[in-house]
């Protein structure tokens, strides 16, 4: 369970980071918030697709996405994750430059 945990922390931050990355954080948050209902259905889509997903991407964590899609906690985490990197970016990204 604490190696799920862990692998599920990883996939959040690597999330994040990509989110970042592109400045798509806002965009990000508002469909994580519209499809926080439909999560598990989500989740469960990716575990269907996912030889169809693993023969057209090199990404081999399709089944980690699906794992943190199906569990609302893991969902929620990443939402507060999103939320602080965007008032990070916003507050302290000002300063830079």
């Amino acid at each position: 369970m604490e190696g799920s945990n862990r692998e599920s922390a990883e996939l959040i931050e690597g999330l994040v980071r990509r989110i970042g990355h592109w400045k798509l954080a806002l965009p990000a948050l508002l469909l994580l918030e519209i499809a926080r209902p439909f999560s598990f259905i989500v989740g469960q889509g990716l575990y269907l697709c996912q030889p169809l997903l693993g023969y057209w991407t090199e990404e081999p964590r399709i089944t980690g996405y699906a794992d943190l899609l199906s569990d609302r906690n893991n969902l929620d985490r990443l939402i507060a994750r999103l939320a602080e990197t965007r008032s990070g970016t916003a507050n302290g990204g000002e300063g830079r430059g």
